[in-house]
Parts: structure tokens; C-alpha cells; sequence
């Protein structure tokens, strides 16, 4: 770039040197290291137009992603609690099982050493108890049906159809041509596929709700149709995948998340969990790796930079055959001491080459510290 002479603010002299711009929009924001001229004496910079221009599209590609969620926020509305709830089931269950008990990698940001563990079972039931969780399944399952059944509902208002209240009667309003949202039409499996667990879920969910017709026996709840004479039985492993499967498919149906390749191959890798539920082919495809990623980020001025590229990085040099998808726990630190947490669904770990946190920012990812 073009060096000044003085600076044009304060006639003060100039360098030219590396320095850090950060690019906000709503709550998320990026750091980009770019030269400049910096004033020696007012500390002014000026930026070359090239640069000018990058900032400008990292800025509006942080604002469509913090804009995503005002899409259909009306069933986000609907659901506010039901979602609350399933977040809540999934991070307990990840945090007991993961993805079949995943590997945990931990990482300081701008630091080269990393540490990979396998946790123990007895790790892993120290922090959630197992048998606690296997026994509010009938809970997760509801929570789960009443979430679909929104959606389904959802659906049928965009279309201008009357609600009916029988379950069934709204399965059958699913078979008539609908406009359908931009996710369904680009990921019409998706929809299919939606249908189908809706629709199997269906005769076992009055059964619970007013009959008690189900039992937890060990990892497995069984649901039972006295009319039909028939059963369902889920493993807690299908009973996380059902919970996942949901929450991301609302999520993504509110416009939250967009739904890249990666997030649909999870979502597949849960639909194939729960086969046995809703009876349709198995999607071909390799198996995801799942991994737990803790990134501890020193503090530096008053933000938290954490390197995003850093850890796909790490995650692609250790793990180089296989396709991996993590959930991130961001610990926020100042020296030795623990300042922040945010926790992260994979779904929801920002594509950002290095995301900058405040104490107080990402509030919906906080975690409460243990002291």
C-alpha cells in the first residue's frame, strides 16, 4: 500500500504495520489481520481499499448469519419451551453418551499442543446420571412428538389449512399437495422422512399421555398401543438421536441454522439411528465422527479471540480419514482463572475462520461456572 507522510488527522508520523481489525454485526464478530498505516501519535489507521472492501463483505456475511434467526420466528414462538427443553436433553445426553462416547480433544487458542482423551464410563457418570436420564425417556419422547407435531401444524397453517385436532386426521392433510418451506424443497428427503417418524410416532403418544402405557426397563423405553395390540421401543441412544433429529429440523425450519451439507449429513446419521421408528431406508453414507472439542481462549485486551480455523485444523490433521463433526466448549480465560463458558451444538459453532467473545456476549450459549 501507498505510504503516508503524515497522518491526515493529527499531521502526526506514520508506519506501516500488521494490525488486528475487528468486523462486528449483531452478535457475532470476526478478526481479520490486514496491514495498515497506523499514526504514531494518534494511533489512526488507514486501511488500503481492498481492504476496505473485505471488511465490508465479512460484515454482511456476519449480518445474514446473526439475521437467519428473524425468519419464521412464529414457530419458534409456538415452540419456546419445547425447544428450550430439547436443547437442554441434548447437551445431558451428549454429556453422558456423546456419539457413542466420543473423543475429547482439548486445545488452547494460538497454541500448537493439543490433548486427546477418551473418557471413562465412570467420567462420564460422574458429571450426569445415566439412569436418571434413561428414566424420564417417556418425558424426551413427548417433549420430542410435541415439538414434530408443531411443525406439522406449522406446515399446514403456511398452507392455509384447518388444523384438525385428531392426530391422525393431520397425517392424513400431509398426503395433499402443499407449498412447502425453502428447506423442504431443496432437502425434500428431509420432509419425506419428517412424515414418516411423525406419523409412527402417532399411535403411541395418547397411550403415554392418558393411558401410561409404557415402561423403562435399563437404556430402553418400551411404548405400547392397547387397540392395535403393537409396540415401540427406543433405545436412549434412538431417544438422543430423536431429540437431536427435531431440534436442529426446527431450528433449521426457523431459519436458526442453515442446513449446509455437513448439517445434513448429521441429520441423516440421526435419521438412520431411528430406522426402526420410522421404518424407511437408511441413507447411504460414511459414519460421522463425533468429538468434543474443549478450547480454552486467553484473554487478550478485553475479548476472547477464539481461532475457529485452528481447531478444523487440529480436528482434520488428527482424525485425516474420517469425517468429523464436533460441538465446541469455549472456556474463556484470564491466566489461570475461568472467566466464561459457552457451549456450542455443532449445528451451531460458527463458520468463522476466528470468532471474538466478550464476557457478556452469546448469552443463549453461556454455561454457569461450577465454583
Amino acid at each position: 500500500m501507498t505510504s503516508l507522510e503524515k497522518c491526515s488527522v493529527c499531521g502526526g508520523p506514520v508506519v506501516e504495520k500488521e494490525v488486528e481489525k475487528i468486523v462486528k454485526a449483531g452478535d457475532l464478530s470476526e478478526l481479520l489481520k490486514v496491514q495498515a498505516e497506523v499514526c504514531l501519535r494518534c494511533g489512526e489507521r488507514f486501511y488500503a481499499p481492498g481492504d476496505a472492501k473485505r471488511f465490508q463483505k465479512v460484515r454482511a456475511k456476519l449480518a445474514s448469519n446473526a439475521t437467519l434467526g428473524v425468519q419464521n420466528m412464529s414457530l419458534l414462538t409456538k415452540l419456546e419451551y419445547e425447544v428450550w427443553f430439547l436443547d437442554f436433553l441434548e447437551k445431558r445426553y451428549d454429556m453422558i453418551q456423546g456419539k457413542d462416547d466420543p473423543p475429547v480433544v482439548e486445545m488452547t487458542s494460538g497454541e500448537s499442543f493439543t490433548r486427546t482423551e477418551f473418557p471413562s464410563e465412570a467420567s462420564l457418570s460422574s458429571l450426569y446420571d445415566a439412569p436418571v436420564m434413561n428414566a424420564v425417556m417417556p418425558l424426551t419422547f413427548l417433549a420430542s412428538f410435541k415439538a414434530l407435531d408443531m411443525v406439522i401444524e406449522w406446515i399446514l397453517e403456511e398452507n392455509s389449512l384447518k388444523v384438525p385436532r385428531p392426530f391422525l386426521d393431520k397425517v392424513n392433510q400431509l398426503n395433499k399437495a402443499l407449498n412447502l418451506s425453502s428447506l423442504f424443497q431443496n432437502r425434500p428427503d428431509l420432509y419425506k422422512y419428517t412424515k414418516a417418524l411423525f406419523s409412527q410416532l402417532v399411535p403411541y403418544r395418547n397411550e403415554v399421555v392418558h393411558k401410561n402405557s409404557f415402561a423403562v426397563s435399563g437404556n430402553n423405553l418400551t411404548l405400547s398401543n392397547s387397540r392395535k395390540g403393537t409396540t415401540l421401543t427406543l433405545s436412549s441412544k434412538q431417544a438422543n438421536s430423536l431429540v437431536r433429529f427435531v431440534r436442529m429440523l426446527v431450528h433449521a425450519l426457523a431459519g436458526k441454522i442453515v442446513v449446509d451439507d455437513c448439517k445434513y449429513k448429521m441429520l441423516c446419521y440421526d435419521l438412520n439411528v431411528l430406522k426402526p421408528v420410522h421404518g424407511l431406508t437408511a441413507f447411504v453414507q460414511e459414519d460421522l465422527l463425533f468429538v468434543h472439542v474443549k478450547f480454552n481462549v486467553p484473554k487478550q485486551g478485553t475479548a476472547f479471540p477464539a481461532d475457529l480455523k485452528q481447531v478444523r485444523d487440529t480436528l482434520a490433521r488428527t482424525y485425516p480419514t474420517q469425517e468429523v463433526v464436533f460441538d465446541l466448549e469455549v472456556r474463556a480465560k484470564e491466566g489461570e482463572n475461568l472467566i466464561a463458558q459457552w457451549h456450542f451444538a455443532p449445528e451451531e459453532v460458527p463458520d468463522l475462520d476466528l470468532m471474538v467473545l466478550y464476557e457478556e456476549s452469546h448469552k443463549t450459549h453461556r454455561e454457569a461456572l461450577v465454583r
